[in-house]
């Protein structure tokens, strides 16, 4: 519930940007003592865990977006050669 509360959660299609701390872009949620990033947190809550070995691509590009039809568990080299850094 706790979690929620940080989230601008809109439509089923649109980004749900987390409204909480930002670092480096990304949402920060602490549960019981421990940092989180909300995208893996938000994730883990709706989806279930993230594959072994996989990290979240943001498909949206929008780092603090925790919707988690945005996100998709790929490897980290899939999610370099998808990102739009230079």
């Amino acid at each position: 519930e706790r979690f929620w509360q940080k989230v601008d959660k809109r439509g089923a299609d649109e980004c749900w940007d987390w409204k909480a701390r930002i670092h480096h872009g990304y949402g920060v949620f602490t549960n019981n003592g421990l940092k989180h990033a909300a995208h893996r947190f938000s994730y883990e809550l709706v989806v279930g865990p993230i594959p072994e070995g996989l990290v979240l691509d943001h498909l949206c590009r929008n780092r603090a977006c925790v919707n988690p039809s945005h996100l998709e568990p790929v490897t980290s080299r899939v999610n370099t050669l998808r990102s739009d850094r230079t």
